[in-house]
């Protein structure tokens, strides 16, 4: 007769194989997506006072803050040093728990590129000449610029004529922070090392 004891180990650790494998197919994504495409967080303050003249939203923007995602295929970011257009993004600008605006890849005409050290977001007017209502924010990262880093080094730009109001000026970046959002796997696995571990940890007591 066999002894219990060795099936019971035997048992825990065909459990265990199987939850492994579990974790790694968790873990596994879309090779399609996870090659080339990969989401970042943006956010940072503007400067507490626009350039002199500035108007309208420039001005609104003193002590604010901007946050957002962009999407980007990273492959492209590492192999070329031309424009890399952002697949999607959303940026709202913020005063006082307030959005002003948000810069979106929703709207008709918006652009948005990473070039070498450059991220921008701009009103396609600006690239064209047709568009009398225009917008550019950009931050300058280190070179090289593939998506994470720091920097103290950017700007908004406006200038807009919606009937009677008006907006014009640039306002500064103080700080803008970049880094990658934690993909869904990361969130998977944590769950399933937990998962073993309480169930392993409940074998034990029994």
């Amino acid at each position: 007769m066999l002894n219990a004891t060795p099936l019971k180990r035997l048992s825990q650790v065909t459990a265990t194989t199987v939850l492994g494998f579990a974790m790694l197919a968790v873990i596994g994504t879309d090779p399609a997506q996870a090659v080339n495409l990969k989401t970042f967080n943006i956010s940072g303050n503007f400067a507490p006072a626009p350039v002199d003249g500035s108007v309208g939203l420039p001005v609104n923007l003193a002590n604010a803050s901007f946050n957002g995602t962009y999407t980007v295929d990273v492959e492209q970011l590492s192999a070329s040093s031309s424009f890399v257009d952002l697949t999607s993004w959303t940026l709202n600008l913020v005063n006082d728990n307030t959005v002003l605006r948000t810069l979106s890849n929703s709207l008709a005409g918006n652009t948005a590129y990473i070039q070498e050290n450059i991220l921008a977001f701009s009103d396609a007017g600006l690239l064209t000449g047709q568009n009398n209502n225009l917008y550019s924010f950009e931050l300058y990262f280190d070179r090289n610029f593939t998506g994470t880093g720091s920097t103290t080094d950017g700007k908004f730009l406006d200038n807009s004529n919606l009937g009677s109001l008006q907006s014009s000026g640039i306002t500064a970046v103080t700080f803008a922070k970049s880094e990658p959002v934690p993909e869904p796997g990361n969130f998977g696995g944590i769950v399933v090392f937990g998962t073993i571990g309480l169930w392993l940890k409940r074998k034990q007591k029994a």
